[in-house]
């Protein structure tokens, strides 16, 4: 089972799109994106598929967990891998947000009702 980390890296992946990721070729997100690439090649074609079809149809929850348990393989396969996932997942997680320095908020686990925020101004009633 994929694990918060990889689910969160594919969203991202997913929900930027290829295009949007390699757009400037030196931000954050776009070095993410090749490492993952990259490893995915030395795997073969099938996991160069699989990633390729979760970018062609981002809204495709099936495309995203073969993704994503494709990279879970890999990363508890490969723990040079894992440590470059993790750094470049870091560094990219504020563009992610689409804000820099911006707090990212990961919920996980069940409840009826969660509220995540960050600059608030004026009153909140809930």
């Amino acid at each position: 089972m994929p694990n918060e980390l990889v689910m969160a890296v594919v969203t991202a992946l997913t929900t930027k799109g290829a295009e949007a990721l390699v757009a400037s070729g030196k931000n954050k997100l776009a070095d993410l994106f090749r490492v993952i690439r990259e490893r995915l090649n030395r795997e073969g074609a099938r996991e160069e598929g699989i990633l390729q079809a979760a970018l062609d149809e981002p809204d495709d929850r099936v495309r995203q967990e073969q993704l994503a348990d494709v990279l879970a393989r890999l990363l508890a396969e490969d723990p040079v891998f894992r440590d470059r996932l993790a750094l470049s997942w870091r560094e990219a997680s504020a563009e992610v947000s689409g804000v820099p320095a911006a707090v990212v908020n990961h919920f996980s686990g069940s409840a009826t009702k969660a509220v995540q925020a960050r600059d608030i101004y004026g009153d909140v009633t809930f």
